[in-house]
Protein backbone atom coordinates (compact mmCIF):
# COMPACT_ATOMS: atom_id res chain seq x y z
CA UNK A 1 0.00 0.00 0.00
CA UNK A 2 1.48 2.96 -1.05
CA UNK A 3 1.43 6.36 0.46
CA UNK A 4 -1.58 8.13 -1.00
CA UNK A 5 -3.76 4.38 -0.29
CA UNK A 6 -2.16 4.54 3.09
CA UNK A 7 -4.40 8.15 3.52
CA UNK A 8 -7.34 7.55 1.89
CA UNK A 9 -7.58 4.57 4.26
CA UNK A 10 -7.02 6.55 7.10
CA UNK A 11 -9.54 9.39 6.05
CA UNK A 12 -11.86 6.80 5.31
CA UNK A 13 -11.62 5.36 8.89
CA UNK A 14 -11.92 8.95 10.62
CA UNK A 15 -14.99 8.94 8.55
CA UNK A 16 -16.45 5.73 10.19
CA UNK A 17 -15.22 6.35 13.67
CA UNK A 18 -17.11 9.77 13.48
CA UNK A 19 -20.44 8.31 12.21
CA UNK A 20 -20.21 6.14 14.73
CA UNK A 21 -19.39 8.00 17.30
CA UNK A 22 -22.53 10.14 16.36
CA UNK A 23 -24.33 7.60 15.66
CA UNK A 24 -24.19 6.14 19.34
CA UNK A 25 -24.92 9.31 20.70
CA UNK A 26 -27.76 10.46 18.93
CA UNK A 27 -29.08 7.82 16.91
CA UNK A 28 -28.91 7.29 12.64
CA UNK A 29 -31.89 9.85 11.75
CA UNK A 30 -30.62 12.72 13.51
CA UNK A 31 -26.97 12.92 12.61
CA UNK A 32 -26.23 14.92 9.03
CA UNK A 33 -23.66 14.43 6.78
CA UNK A 34 -22.84 17.85 7.60
CA UNK A 35 -22.52 17.20 11.59
CA UNK A 36 -20.27 13.64 10.73
CA UNK A 37 -18.19 15.76 8.45
CA UNK A 38 -17.10 18.27 11.40
CA UNK A 39 -16.76 15.02 13.62
CA UNK A 40 -14.41 13.60 10.83
CA UNK A 41 -12.77 17.17 10.13
CA UNK A 42 -13.08 16.28 6.51
CA UNK A 43 -15.19 18.00 3.88
CA UNK A 44 -19.09 16.75 3.07
CA UNK A 45 -17.79 16.13 -0.58
CA UNK A 46 -15.45 13.68 0.65
CA UNK A 47 -17.92 11.72 2.54
CA UNK A 48 -19.93 11.32 -0.77
CA UNK A 49 -16.75 10.59 -2.64
CA UNK A 50 -16.28 7.80 -0.10
CA UNK A 51 -19.33 6.48 0.36
CA UNK A 52 -21.82 7.94 -1.81
CA UNK A 53 -24.79 8.52 0.75
CA UNK A 54 -25.60 8.28 4.04
CA UNK A 55 -26.92 4.79 4.08
CA UNK A 56 -23.91 3.35 2.04
CA UNK A 57 -21.84 4.84 4.95
CA UNK A 58 -23.90 3.08 7.27
CA UNK A 59 -23.97 -0.01 5.38
CA UNK A 60 -20.24 -0.57 5.31
CA UNK A 61 -19.73 1.03 9.15
CA UNK A 62 -21.65 -1.77 9.91
CA UNK A 63 -20.24 -4.46 7.86
CA UNK A 64 -16.80 -3.10 9.40
CA UNK A 65 -18.01 -3.97 12.95
CA UNK A 66 -18.96 -7.11 11.86
CA UNK A 67 -15.84 -7.98 10.71
CA UNK A 68 -14.15 -6.47 13.24
CA UNK A 69 -15.87 -8.89 16.01
CA UNK A 70 -15.22 -11.84 13.44
CA UNK A 71 -11.69 -11.27 13.08
CA UNK A 72 -11.12 -10.36 17.01
CA UNK A 73 -13.53 -13.96 17.71
CA UNK A 74 -10.99 -15.94 15.11
CA UNK A 75 -7.89 -14.41 16.57
CA UNK A 76 -8.81 -15.74 19.99
CA UNK A 77 -10.22 -19.20 19.30
CA UNK A 78 -7.09 -20.08 16.70
CA UNK A 79 -4.43 -18.48 19.07
CA UNK A 80 -2.04 -20.76 21.51
CA UNK A 81 -3.56 -19.59 24.48
CA UNK A 82 -4.83 -22.13 26.95
CA UNK A 83 -8.47 -22.64 27.20
CA UNK A 84 -9.52 -20.71 30.11
CA UNK A 85 -7.71 -17.61 29.09
CA UNK A 86 -9.49 -18.08 25.70
CA UNK A 87 -12.45 -18.54 27.32
CA UNK A 88 -12.32 -14.99 29.54
CA UNK A 89 -11.15 -13.25 26.13
CA UNK A 90 -14.28 -14.15 24.61
CA UNK A 91 -16.20 -13.32 27.65
CA UNK A 92 -14.53 -10.10 27.35
CA UNK A 93 -15.01 -9.96 23.67
CA UNK A 94 -18.66 -9.82 24.05
CA UNK A 95 -18.53 -6.94 26.14
CA UNK A 96 -16.84 -5.14 24.15
CA UNK A 97 -18.76 -5.42 21.21
CA UNK A 98 -21.25 -3.93 23.34
CA UNK A 99 -19.15 -1.23 24.34
CA UNK A 100 -17.53 0.15 21.01
CA UNK A 101 -21.32 0.14 19.60
CA UNK A 102 -24.81 1.28 20.12
CA UNK A 103 -27.26 -2.10 19.98
CA UNK A 104 -30.21 0.22 19.50
CA UNK A 105 -28.85 1.65 16.40
CA UNK A 106 -27.00 -1.81 15.72
CA UNK A 107 -30.55 -3.60 15.58
CA UNK A 108 -32.51 -0.59 14.25
CA UNK A 109 -30.08 -0.50 11.00
CA UNK A 110 -30.21 -4.50 10.61
CA UNK A 111 -34.19 -4.64 11.22
CA UNK A 112 -34.28 -2.36 8.72
CA UNK A 113 -31.48 -3.19 5.61
CA UNK A 114 -31.96 -7.00 4.39
CA UNK A 115 -28.55 -7.29 2.75
CA UNK A 116 -26.64 -5.98 6.50
CA UNK A 117 -29.56 -8.12 8.15
CA UNK A 118 -28.10 -11.05 5.74
CA UNK A 119 -24.69 -10.21 5.96
CA UNK A 120 -25.04 -9.97 10.02
CA UNK A 121 -26.31 -13.75 10.25
CA UNK A 122 -24.09 -15.29 7.63
CA UNK A 123 -20.82 -13.96 10.10
CA UNK A 124 -22.49 -15.01 12.92
CA UNK A 125 -22.69 -18.14 11.86
CA UNK A 126 -19.15 -18.15 11.13
CA UNK A 127 -18.81 -17.06 14.22
CA UNK A 128 -20.70 -19.97 15.79
CA UNK A 129 -18.24 -21.98 13.48
CA UNK A 130 -15.67 -21.44 14.99
CA UNK A 131 -16.68 -22.03 18.36
CA UNK A 132 -17.91 -25.78 17.29
CA UNK A 133 -14.32 -26.08 15.86
CA UNK A 134 -12.76 -25.12 18.78
CA UNK A 135 -14.36 -27.14 21.23
CA UNK A 136 -14.10 -30.26 18.60
CA UNK A 137 -10.58 -29.39 18.63
CA UNK A 138 -10.92 -29.34 22.38
CA UNK A 139 -12.19 -32.96 22.41
CA UNK A 140 -9.59 -34.48 19.90
CA UNK A 141 -6.97 -33.27 22.43
CA UNK A 142 -9.13 -35.15 25.71
CA UNK A 143 -9.11 -31.53 27.05
CA UNK A 144 -12.71 -30.89 26.85
CA UNK A 145 -15.49 -33.72 27.71
CA UNK A 146 -16.71 -35.47 24.81
CA UNK A 147 -19.74 -36.40 26.80
CA UNK A 148 -21.16 -32.90 26.61
CA UNK A 149 -22.16 -31.76 22.80
CA UNK A 150 -20.45 -29.45 20.59
CA UNK A 151 -24.33 -27.95 20.19
CA UNK A 152 -24.78 -27.31 23.71
CA UNK A 153 -21.75 -25.69 24.40
CA UNK A 154 -21.94 -23.32 21.17
CA UNK A 155 -25.58 -22.71 22.60
CA UNK A 156 -24.60 -21.29 26.13
CA UNK A 157 -21.80 -19.31 24.90
CA UNK A 158 -24.67 -17.41 22.11
CA UNK A 159 -27.09 -17.01 25.51
CA UNK A 160 -24.08 -14.88 26.86
CA UNK A 161 -23.76 -13.18 23.99
CA UNK A 162 -27.82 -12.66 23.40
CA UNK A 163 -27.56 -11.25 26.88
CA UNK A 164 -24.81 -8.34 26.20
CA UNK A 165 -26.19 -7.22 23.08
CA UNK A 166 -29.51 -7.02 24.69
CA UNK A 167 -28.50 -5.13 27.61
CA UNK A 168 -25.85 -2.41 26.99
CA UNK A 169 -26.72 -1.52 30.29
CA UNK A 170 -24.57 -4.11 32.07
CA UNK A 171 -21.64 -2.48 30.78
CA UNK A 172 -21.54 0.69 32.84
CA UNK A 173 -22.18 -1.87 35.81
CA UNK A 174 -18.89 -3.50 35.02
CA UNK A 175 -17.10 -0.17 34.61
CA UNK A 176 -18.20 1.11 37.63
CA UNK A 177 -17.64 -3.07 39.34
CA UNK A 178 -14.76 -4.36 38.09
CA UNK A 179 -15.54 -7.38 40.91
CA UNK A 180 -18.87 -7.84 39.33
CA UNK A 181 -17.33 -8.50 36.14
CA UNK A 182 -14.70 -11.23 37.48
CA UNK A 183 -18.07 -12.55 39.20
CA UNK A 184 -19.92 -13.03 35.76
CA UNK A 185 -16.52 -14.43 34.24
CA UNK A 186 -16.12 -17.03 37.14
CA UNK A 187 -19.61 -18.11 36.49
CA UNK A 188 -19.26 -18.08 32.88
CA UNK A 189 -16.50 -20.56 33.47
CA UNK A 190 -17.56 -23.14 35.79
CA UNK A 191 -20.50 -23.24 33.08
CA UNK A 192 -17.96 -24.32 30.65
CA UNK A 193 -14.72 -25.26 32.71
CA UNK A 194 -17.03 -27.63 34.77
CA UNK A 195 -17.22 -29.97 31.90
CA UNK A 196 -13.72 -29.95 30.71
CA UNK A 197 -10.81 -32.32 32.03
CA UNK A 198 -8.42 -29.30 32.80
CA UNK A 199 -4.69 -30.85 33.71
CA UNK A 200 -3.81 -26.97 34.78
Amino acid sequence: MNGFEKRRLKKKNSILIAALTLFKQYGYRKVTVAEIADKASVSQVSIYNYFKSKENLKQELLIKLMDDYYLEISNILESTDYIELKLEKLLLSMVDVVKRSSMQFLLESVANDTFVNKYILEKREKIKNLIVNFVEEGKKDDIIDDSVSTNAIAIYIEIFQYYFNNNPSVITKFGNNPELFMEVHSLFLKGLVSKLKLNI
